[in-house]
């Protein structure tokens, strides 16, 4: 299985999964011009791409999933909560695949299975993808990291994490009152420490490959998050390689 993170954070994400004969997009959270832009600076055709799964409906997730599919002629992977959320139940021109939590499926040389998430949108999941002895967790805009969720990372060969912010960046920044309580609640986003202890208590001989995804700009760098990441595979006891996706040049290809 192969992957290609096009784009990572609040202005936009888009990942590339691919295994054998079957591409897929997972999010379109920029738009369809920018997703095939960055689609063809790869060498990725726009057309071969089988379907886009859509985590949830927020703009830098979904923004530009309907004009990509239509154009292209390729399905959307979601539930239902997320469907009805971009206007797409009903809709007789775009084709709409009902994703189910807990639920397993298949599309071509890709299987995969859905995990519901605590963020503030109508029903947003994460996604494992499994090819071989292969298997891609990509998680990110949950508010907390449950000992269920724990479980669904634990068998991830690579794992896409979020770590959104620093808490005392969050804390000390200049966000507003609210928004800084929506970001560190329940349903908001993880912090650098929470995505930490969640791949700590996850870790395990199978773990090949660990990628923060969806760092916030103003309320952390690069720099903390290498400082956290290394602190907890170092407690792990697991000596397992990190990157970190980047907004604008996203991530090379790389195997899970």
């Amino acid at each position: 299985m192969r992957v290609i993170v096009l784009a990572s954070g609040s202005g936009g994400n888009a990942c590339v999964v691919e295994s054998g004969r079957t591409r897929v997009l997972v999010d379109a959270g920029l738009s369809a011009r920018e997703i095939e832009r960055r689609l063809e600076a790869r060498s990725i055709a726009p057309e071969s791409i089988a379907a886009i799964f859509l985590t949830h409906e927020h703009n830098d997730h979904s923004s530009g999933a309907p004009v990509f599919t239509a154009r292209w002629d390729c399905p959307l992977y979601a539930t239902c909560g997320t469907a009805a959320a971009i206007g797409l139940e009903g809709d007789l021109f775009t084709p709409f695949v009902r994703i189910v939590p807990g639920r397993e499926g298949r599309l071509g040389d890709l299987g995969f299975r859905a995990f519901a998430t605590p963020h503030d949108a109508a029903e947003p999941v994460a996604y494992a993808f499994e090819a071989g002895d292969a298997r891609l967790v990509i998680a990110s805009d949950l508010g907390r990291a449950e000992a269920s969720f724990v479980d669904f990372l634990r068998e991830a060969t690579t794992l896409m994490l979020e770590m959104n912010h620093d808490e005392d960046m969050l804390r000390d920044g200049p966000y507003t009152w609210p928004l800084k309580r929506r970001i560190s609640g329940g349903f908001g986003h993880l912090s650098n420490v929470q995505s930490a202890e969640a791949i700590l208590r996850s870790a395990g001989p199978k773990r090949r490959r660990i990628v923060a995804t969806h760092l916030s700009r103003t309320n952390n760098t690069p720099e903390i998050v290498r400082a956290v990441l290394g602190r907890a595979i170092e407690r792990s006891g697991w000596d397992v390689p990190f990157r970190i996706a980047e907004q604008i040049t996203g991530l090379e290809a790389f195997d899970a």
